[in-house]
């Protein structure tokens, strides 16, 4: 069953890309919120451990991603809509939540370790995290004039700092769990952690600097791989 059901993730993700691609909003109304849906079937039918608190927190994690991904779904000015239900630029700040506490389940999962004797990389090794304290800061300094600069998106200013903050720990906390736990566990988080934050990048981009039309395709590719790889990489915790 679980093998049935990473396939129909991946033929589900396919047809949503298909759906950013061709712009079929009818078709993305029902991908997109079953995308989370089928992970987490396919996470706890995957299991194998038991149900531990880590396992239960990422399967809460990917539900608070499935409310992150209906809310910008629904995110959007007013007068607009899809299937006949109102777009609202609100729904932006609860899609940030949605995945403020995925990003916070995600840490708390990844700082769980088989080999906690090992030496972790933080605080010895903090220069290890400065490609990504650099991609961060870059980021946010080209952000901050775009977001800061009208009064509809000032609003979003102090969300977004708080969420780059909030993502950015998140994968720190992946790479910090180098050798102290098994090395397939170890690389598909922390490339699944990756592909996130560029994900959650090119949203910002696109919504705050520079929207271009092929955005949405960039963003759940991304999002889609770095979801699938984060949960294979939670299942593999405890294999050898």
């Amino acid at each position: 069953m679980a093998k049935l059901l990473e396939y129909l993730y991946w033929i589900i993700a396919a047809l949503e890309i298909y759906s950013e691609a061709s712009g079929n909003s009818t078709l993305r109304f029902f991908t997109k919120p079953l995308l989370m849906v089928v992970l987490i079937l396919f996470y706890a039918r995957s299991l194998d451990t038991g149900w531990n608190n880590m396992h239960k927190m990422m399967l809460a994690a990917f539900a608070f991603s499935w409310v992150g991904d209906v809310a910008l779904m629904f995110s959007g000015e007013k007068g607009e809509s899809l299937m006949g239900i109102a777009k609202d630029p609100n729904y932006f700040l609860v899609g940030l939540v949605g995945f403020l506490i995925t990003h916070v389940l995600y840490t708390i999962s990844f700082s769980k370790v088989t080999m906690p004797s090992a030496q972790a990389l933080l605080p010895k090794k903090v220069w290890v995290f400065t490609p990504l304290a650099i991609y961060m800061g870059i980021l946010l300094m080209l952000l901050y004039p775009s977001i800061n600069s009208s009064e509809t998106t000032k609003p979003f200013l102090i969300p977004v700092l708080v969420y780059s903050t909030a993502i950015a720990t998140m994968v720190v906390f992946a790479i910090n769990r180098y050798h102290r736990v098994n090395s397939t566990t170890f690389n598909w988080v922390v490339l699944g952690a990756l592909l996130f934050m560029v994900s959650d990048s090119i949203i910002a981009i696109n919504k705050f600097m520079h929207p271009f039309a092929s955005a949405g395709i960039f963003i759940m590719v991304l999002y889609i791989a770095g979801q699938y790889f984060i949960a294979k990489g939670m299942l593999a915790f405890n294999k050898k």
